[in-house]
């Protein structure tokens, strides 16, 4: 399964359009954020149909930054909207926290407003 094979081209050119102007500095948060998850969850295909609900959910809501992944893994933790592997995926959105912390990342998305 290529990872972005089931997204709404849309969704997906969103995300493309968010990684080209993000700093290198936040496109190494975010693919450190999504291996900790994937390590921890599975990188099989229900492992990375969990990374892209993350996704989708943070460029519904208009997050600019991919760097927010944790954020919104743990709005869906808390939200209960993942049931797969939801142990495993809970554990992940605790370390996905730390990480967050100790990088002294945003507690807030990065989104633009107005557009």
């Amino acid at each position: 399964m290529d990872l972005f094979s089931d997204l709404n081209p849309e969704i997906r050119k969103k995300v493309v359009s968010s990684w080209s102007s993000m700093s290198e500095n936040d496109k190494t948060h975010f693919i450190n954020q999504l291996s900790l998850g994937l390590s921890i969850w599975g990188s099989d295909d229900p492992g990375k149909s969990i990374a892209l609900s993350v996704l989708q959910k943070m460029i519904e809501d208009g997050s600019a930054n991919l760097s927010d992944f944790g954020i919104y893994l743990d709005e869906l933790v808390s939200k209960k909207a993942i049931n797969d592997r939801s142990d495993k995926v809970k554990r992940a959105s605790l370390i996905i926290e730390g990480y967050r912390l100790k990088n002294s990342l945003s507690s807030e998305p990065h989104k633009n407003i107005g557009i």
